[in-house]
């Protein structure tokens, strides 16, 4: 069974329909019965959608190097969070 610290790693799969069946199946069971994790992948998913929108020249060169900073040094670790560094990386 999933634990709420698991879930993290595991929704930008989710969101892309990629997690094999019985990790959905887990994952959606867990979401069901745990509301504090239901609204962080809500969120999650308006986070996403929100800079499927936001276009490098829409922001003002200094944001986009405090991005850059920031993502070198907070966004170190593997998995989604790596392939999310690595997204970023290719805005900014």
């Amino acid at each position: 069974m999933l634990r709420c610290r698991d879930i993290g790693e595991l929704l930008h799969d989710y969101l892309e329909g990629e997690l094999e069946p019985e990790v959905r199946r887990q994952l959606d069971a867990h979401l069901a019965d745990c509301p504090g994790c239901l609204s962080f992948l809500n969120t999650y998913r308006h986070t996403v959608s929100v800079a499927r929108d936001l276009r490098c020249e829409d922001i003002p060169p200094e944001l986009r190097e405090r991005l850059r900073t920031f993502i070198d040094q907070r966004v170190q670790r593997p998995g989604v969070l790596g392939r999310i560094r690595r997204r970023l990386r290719e805005y900014f």
